[in-house]
């Protein structure tokens, strides 16, 4: 058991989870990008690409975010979800009456940026206040 333990922490360093973390950021915003033009109807339809960016979200809070980056990725991700749940509304009326496609493909791609970050708050917001109620500091 402990040689198991051994070679895991030899595979698993600090250095290969940051990379890990970074692949699953730039993988995840290609995936909202690319998930988000392909839906076609304003959100992401692909279950392939929403896992991919449950995925990738889940690894991008558990790897990437610091203590000290936090409040600014919470807030920029109450942002992202409050800009697609209004989607659907006036919002982005404008985009929509320039072009029916391109309103659609801004509103499923700011739809699949927050797909892939709440995952992300959510560990980022458990953790933060995991920090937060231990004793002492």
């Amino acid at each position: 058991m402990s040689e198991l333990r051994r070679s895991m922490n030899s595979v698993l360093t600090p250095e290969r989870l940051e990379l890990i973390g970074k692949i699953a950021f730039v993988v995840g915003v290609i995936f909202a990008i690319i998930g988000g033009i392909w839906g076609g109807q304003m959100e992401p339809t692909n279950r392939t690409v929403i896992a991919v960016l449950l995925i990738a979200g889940l690894l991008i809070g558990l790897l990437n975010v610091t203590a000290k980056e936090a409040p600014t990725v919470l807030a920029a991700t109450a942002a992202l979800v409050l800009l697609s749940i209004w989607g659907n509304t006036a919002a982005f009326q404008p985009i929509l009456n320039l072009s029916q496609g391109l309103g659609e493909n801004a509103v499923g791609v700011v739809d699949a940026f927050a797909i892939l970050m709440a995952p992300a708050a959510i560990i980022i917001a458990v953790k933060a206040v995991i920090a937060t109620a231990k004793p002492g500091d």
